[in-house]
């Protein structure tokens, strides 16, 4: 019998983590979009209005979101897990998603240079990015206690 509640323990605990996981997951994505809408329009800005080459253009604008993404998944996303100095969250962010803006950077580059508009290979590679972002951050910058 012991045994029995030790595993329904162990089973809605297991549960209730994926539940967890996959809610803020969502809020992720929340927070994605409208760092992609801040992307997006500078890139759109930079490249399209004031013919900035799309590779320069790109890691600004992934810069600027890089920001804005951060301030919404440290008051949002991750509200309930931030421990320590908010800088040390910040930088450990900015230095995860520097790793996402390369990804994002050279796939955008690459697609465009075989003839993908940039706006759509912006968004591929975005896409990659917020896979790695989210594995990253969530395991390290806003870990469990």
């Amino acid at each position: 019998m012991q045994q029995a509640n030790l595993q329904a323990r162990a089973t809605t605990g297991g549960i209730s983590r994926v539940w967890t996981i996959a809610q803020r997951f969502q809020k992720f994505l929340v927070v994605g979009v409208v760092g992609l809408a801040v992307n997006q329009g500078l890139l759109m800005v930079q490249a399209g209005t004031f013919g900035v080459p799309v590779a320069v253009a790109s890691p600004i604008a992934i810069f600027v979101s890089m920001i804005a993404t951060f301030a919404l998944n440290e008051t949002w996303t991750w509200h309930d897990r931030g421990t320590g100095q908010i800088a040390q969250r910040a930088m450990l962010y900015g230095a995860i998603n520097s790793g996402g803006l390369l990804i994002n950077w050279g796939l955008l580059v690459w697609l465009h240079g075989h003839g993908m508009h940039y706006t759509v290979a912006n968004l591929f590679g975005a896409g990659v990015a917020a896979v790695w972002n989210f594995a990253l951050n969530h395991a390290i910058t806003w870990r469990e206690g």
